[in-house]
């Protein structure tokens, strides 16, 4: 095709076409002609190309303090590929230090919804929050939230976005816990709050109902599903159970795990969505992993043992790290995350298990990995947002 094709033709059919394309070969082509540049950077394209744009990787890396980046990749998904990582398609490369100018940004990925990715301070300044869009390189710093927290609080995130009304929102979930000083049991948790920012409003946080009171994790990220973010927590009595936030109408809820689960000082799990389900990972056992996924959301008793996978010869001895499940290919092989440390693949189908190679990842001090869908949705819609480029 080149730009005679397209001159007779209505720019909804133009913006149909060029939205199927590959994210690289968009940017391309806004370098064919200024018309074009105009029709790609319209909300009308963005809206279109988001609608069909595809799950792809973003991967965060620390290499020895020197280098902080994040890489984007589209991932080929057919049937007879020999390795995977072999046809993971580079999209972007960025420095964490292109927006965070400070010697050592120190960045951890909070979620990412619709194109756009939630950062959080992980270092001196942990109440520094970033929403950023790396295909189109802006991004928001959000405002301080204002309640510090110090050992032996936790603060966990969550960003996503509400199912009605399409609205970017970000979850402070804050609870001051009380511990036994030798045996860290939990005692009590004399206070909790949530916050929520959504996008667009200028620069305020809403206090909104915790919910019952229940121990999160510090490390936890929300996992976003069907227009709520989940978190698996544990209770006063220190059994698993899952809080979800319905993000239309900010009210928090509780289901149950799967029943079949570790006694609670051995119980070591992780929740993601996966495909169009929740997915909870567990990694208790010395010698293998084991996925359930809810295969009717909402419902309980829809849990089901998916997959069992061995950690032997490679993988075994006693975890002290969350597994997440990423993705599984068309191949059953499942693409998974070991905590911060290790990026892995299972195949279901002669049960190996081997490290990815993508460059530079087996030397990486630590590591983020989800599913992103790529979007040339522009920050500068949130009309009330200070948005910045780089």
């Amino acid at each position: 095709m080149n730009q005679e094709f397209f001159t007779n033709l209505p720019s909804e059919l133009i913006i149909n076409i060029l939205s199927r394309l590959p994210v690289r070969t968009i940017i391309s082509c806004k370098c064919v002609c200024k018309s074009w540049l105009n029709l790609l950077n319209t909300p009308e394209f963005a809206r279109s190309h988001l609608s069909k744009s595809v799950p792809g990787l973003i991967l965060w890396q620390i290499q020895s303090q020197l280098s902080e980046h994040l890489e984007i990749f589209e991932f080929e998904d057919e049937l007879d590929l020999e390795r995977h990582e072999l046809h993971y398609n580079p999209v972007t490369k960025i420095s964490c230090r292109e927006f965070i100018n400070e010697d050592h940004p120190g960045l951890g990925i909070q979620g990412s919804a619709n194109g756009l990715v939630c950062f959080r301070k992980i270092g001196q300044h942990p109440e520094t929050v970033y929403i950023c869009n790396p295909i189109t390189r802006d991004y928001i710093q959000l405002p301080n939230p204002g309640t510090i927290w110090h050992y032996p609080t936790t603060v966990t995130y969550g960003f996503g976005t509400s199912k009605i009304s399409g609205q970017h929102k970000v979850i402070r979930i804050y609870h001051e816990y009380r511990r036994d000083p030798d045996t860290y049991k939990l005692l009590g948790i004399p206070k909790s709050e949530c916050r929520v920012y959504t996008l667009g409003t200028g620069g305020s946080w809403r206090s909104i109902d915790p919910g019952p009171k229940l121990e999160y994790n510090c490390r936890s990220i929300g996992a976003f599903l069907n227009g709520n973010l989940h978190w698996l927590v544990a209770d006063l009595e220190g059994f698993a159970c899952i809080s979800c936030l319905d993000l239309e109408t900010e009210v928090f809820s509780t289901f149950s795990p799967p029943a079949a689960l570790p006694e609670r000082r051995r119980f070591l799990g992780g929740l993601t969505g996966l495909g169009d389900c929740l997915c909870m990972c567990d990694n208790s056992s010395d010698d293998e992993i084991v996925i359930w996924v809810m295969k009717e959301y909402g419902v309980e008793k829809s849990w089901t043992k998916e997959f069992v996978i061995s950690k032997l010869p490679d993988y075994a001895g006693e975890p002290y790290e969350v597994v997440y499940p990423i993705k599984i290919f068309k191949d059953g092989e499942i693409l998974m995350a070991w905590e911060d440390f290790h990026l892995f693949y299972h195949s279901t189908k002669n049960g190996t298990t081997a490290s990815v190679g993508i460059a530079g990842l087996q030397t990486a001090d630590c590591i983020g990995a989800m599913l992103h869908t790529p979007t040339f949705l522009s920050l500068k819609r949130f009309a009330m947002e200070n948005v910045c480029s780089f």
